[in-house]
């Protein structure tokens, strides 16, 4: 089994610093590029691609992970996909390949794939659900040639091709406003811009320009506010900017930066109850998957988790808010597994008060999860450590503590057991370093 760093601790930069209860767990492995949904009891659903497999869907059934293969196909791999799920939590993905398809599960539970009739290599999707739950997909074709927009009526699919010929059509992201009219963010190259288009009460579209780049413009997540007004964070080069339409212009800020000649991997917002903004990204010199949230006068920051360094693309985090405003990621680890994690917050506070970390402690996944009471941990120390594992109840509440202790430096394998069946958290700190693991007793 792999060992990996989750980490729980704060960034300070500019901004005040927050965090409590960040808790992140292995989804499967591989995985990559995943898109994340809630459904209706609040559990995790994620769609994403696997090479030489085709499509994964993974959801929580409030005991564990349940994962089985939405769509089949050994070769070409596939990079993207987009998830959405209905008002009865039935999951409908779009994914591109040689052509764009449409997966969908039905009453017997069985998935169920369209191919749209439009020739073209897709590698960008993005799918949103209208008011009578049909599917509306924004999508690039032929490797940034084309900007395409396809929606289903009845049994009948209509596509419409927005722009073509300017490098355009990468990094879509899409969203119906209440009136059910599309919206898109996207990237042009050569320029390098961020473009938006939405369709108006007439059905028609209109097109800007929001940013002008000197880099390229990647990973664009757009969101509306109740009022209809478009949020979108992105990737300007090493830079995460966040903008949105301020009613007479667009309003641009830098959040956050790598490195000069570094690349950010992946951006995605949220709109919390108040409307305010909340991003997750990548900064990739630094391997770090970051939260940052507006409380109405400051950016906020986290550290959420460390990524293993690859010179390849890692990251692409997919954010949720529940119905509490709590943040929910979905995003994947890179080399050498590419392991898909999903982290989310509590609001415990059971990791909250830890500052820094001093990178001592690795710690594994507890197996076996679910356990019928007996489970066990395994961890490394770089260096001699006093440790302590302590158990939590979902309410917070220390139900045990299995062991403490000094440690000498090296790999360790420590059991213990819980009685009485539900959810529980494994706590073990080093020093001023912490690791939460979920895990579930059943009967």
């Amino acid at each position: 089994m792999r060992v990996i760093v989750l980490l729980v601790l704060a960034f300070l930069t500019i901004g005040s610093t927050a965090f409590s209860g960040w808790l992140i767990e292995n989804v499967d492995i591989p995985g990559i590029n995943p898109s994340l949904a809630l459904n209706s009891a609040g559990y995790p659903c994620i769609a994403y691609p696997v090479d030489g497999t085709g499509v994964k869907y993974a959801e929580w059934d409030g005991s564990q992970w349940l994962i089985e293969c939405a769509y089949s196909l050994t070769y070409p791999n596939i990079a993207y996909v987009s998830l959405a799920l209905d008002v009865a939590d039935t999951p409908h993905i779009s994914l591109g390949v040689s052509s764009l398809f449409y997966v969908t599960r039905d009453d017997s539970l069985e998935w169920q794939s369209e191919e749209l009739e439009y020739p073209g290599t897709v590698r960008h999707t993005s799918l949103a659900l209208d008011g009578e739950g049909s599917p509306h997909i924004a999508f690039g074709i032929d490797w940034g040639y084309i900007l395409a927009y396809a929606y289903r009526s009845g049994s009948v699919w209509d596509i419409e091709i927005l722009e073509s010929g300017n490098n355009t059509g990468w990094f879509v992201s899409l969203k119906l406003d209440a009136d059910d009219n599309p919206h898109i963010s996207y990237a042009r190259r050569s320029p390098d811009l961020l473009m938006y288009a939405s369709m108006d009460e007439t059905d028609a579209w209109s097109f800007q320009v929001i940013d002008s780049l000197s880099d390229e413009c990647m990973n664009t997540s757009l969101t509306l506010s109740g009022e209809g007004v478009p949020h979108i964070s992105y990737n300007a080069g090493n830079e995460v900017r966040y903008s949105y339409w301020t009613g007479s212009g667009w309003h641009i800020e830098t959040l956050d930066a790598c490195d000069s000649g570094s690349f950010g991997w992946g951006t995605s917002i949220a709109l919390d109850s108040a409307d305010q903004p909340h991003i997750a990204y990548c900064l990739v010199d630094e391997d770090y998957l970051m939260y940052a949230s507006w409380n109405g006068s400051d950016w906020q920051y986290e550290l959420i988790d460390t990524l293993p360094s690859y010179i390849l693309r890692r990251g692409d985090p997919d954010l949720v808010l529940d119905t509490l405003d709590r943040p929910h990621i979905s995003y994947w680890a890179g080399y050498p597994d590419h392991d898909l994690r999903y982290a989310w917050n509590d609001g415990t506070g059971i990791s909250q008060g830890y500052e820094e970390a001093n990178y001592n402690l690795l710690c594994g996944s507890l197996h076996p999860n679910p356990t019928l009471g007996m489970t066990s941990l395994q961890f490394f120390l770089a260096a001699d450590s006093h440790i302590i594992v302590t158990v939590y109840d979902v309410s917070g509440h220390a139900v045990q503590i299995p062991e403490s202790g000094q440690f000498p430096a090296g790999t360790h394998d420590m059991s213990f057991s819980v009685a009485s069946p539900g959810m529980y958290f494994a706590r073990i700190s080093s020093g001023n370093q912490i690791e939460i693991r979920r895990f579930v007793v059943i009967d």
